[in-house]
């Protein structure tokens, strides 16, 4: 991303849109936030929304997994926001607020292991105080996978601590003995949470949007605190021992090898898969998603030339042996594209 330097003093006298409210969308890896942020982009109507999203690695498969939205989107640095403080964050929203056209809402994807409250802070402890409203911090929440040991880590309970609202998502996959528990569970963790539950991110917009859930009151003594050393705030990181493996290829894949690396080769410490697969039995483009065991694949067109892009995300990965499994899974030659994508089991 290109680095813009503004200043507090040139950004004022042109930009109209002081008081613009942020939504920050957080939630651990796989709970469903770029499907709840696409939900937002099918149905905001005529309001004008801006994105900023943020990735756990160094391929963007989250910005191909969006609507377009090129003029209205803005790919911060690959990495954890809240590991990047933040130049980068506040650089991303000036860009946001410079634009000509009104802005009504600045949406912020975070990568799945990130802490938000960093964010929360920069948005109250820098110049951006006076040019953003922070309107709500929404924690998505997977209702089928999430537990009170969820992959210990630190950043799944600060998601729940610093939100304002909890979706708890995928509620269809979930028993209801198991949704009751888990709103127990937030309960205790934060009481009185509003909690809303959902499906494939389906929420009303003016129940997610520009409601003003966020207590700025409440931040009063960290925004000290993140002023003399922000640094502290950014270990979560190395206490959840968090890294990623990226894999890209020109070559495409034999699916009944990827389909083995998925079902017998994959280490149990991939917490979260996301990729754009060409399989040589298919001239179709295939989005794979996983998120603990589970993983699908959904074919659609091809809009650039095919190749394979990656990402897993876990603890303590091996990246030489992951990368040399699925180097293990391409094809030999490229055949021409005549066969049917089998089901995956």
């Amino acid at each position: 991303m290109t680095r813009l330097n503004f200043t507090l003093s040139d950004a004022l006298p042109s930009l109209p849109k002081i008081g613009m409210p942020v939504t920050i969308i957080t939630g651990f890896l796989g709970s469903g936030k770029t499907t709840l942020l696409n939900q937002i982009l099918q149905n905001k109507d005529n309001l004008k929304v801006a994105v900023l999203v943020n990735e756990f690695g160094d391929i963007n498969i989250d910005e191909q997994l969006l609507i377009s939205m090129e003029e209205d989107m803005v790919e911060l640095d690959n990495g954890c926001i809240c590991c990047t403080i933040n130049d980068s964050l506040v650089d991303a929203v000036y860009q946001v607020l410079a634009r000509e056209e009104k802005i009504d809402y600045l949406v912020i994807e975070t990568t799945g292991i990130a802490d938000p409250l960093p964010i929360i802070l920069t948005f109250l402890s820098t110049e951006l105080e006076f040019l953003t409203r922070l309107d709500a911090v929404i924690t998505v929440v997977d209702a089928a996978a999430f537990d009170a040991q969820h992959f210990e880590s630190d950043a799944a309970f600060s998601q729940i601590r610093y939100g304002d609202m909890v979706i708890l998502n995928k509620i269809d996959l979930a028993s209801k003995e198991k949704i009751a528990e888990l709103e127990a569970f937030i309960e205790d963790i934060k009481p009185g949470f509003r909690i809303l539950q959902s499906e494939y991110g389906k929420v009303p917009l003016p129940l997610i949007l520009d409601i003003g859930l966020t207590q700025e009151d409440n931040y009063q003594d960290k925004v000290s605190e993140f002023r003399r050393d922000r640094s502290s705030f950014n270990n979560h990181l190395a206490n959840d021992g968090f890294s990623f493996v990226s894999f890209q290829s020109d070559r495409p894949f034999e699916l009944e090898k990827f389909t083995r690396f998925l079902t017998e080769q994959l280490p149990n410490n991939v917490f979260r898969a996301k990729g754009i697969l060409w399989f040589q039995e298919s001239p179709s483009r295939h989005i794979f998603q996983l998120s603990g065991p589970r993983y699908d694949l959904q074919a659609d067109d091809w809009a650039m030339q095919p190749k394979n892009e990656i990402v897993f995300i876990g603890r303590n990965l091996d990246e030489s042996l992951i990368k040399q499994q699925l180097d293990d899974c391409l094809a030999d030659l490229i055949l021409p594209n005549k066969f049917s994508l089998p089901s995956l089991p």
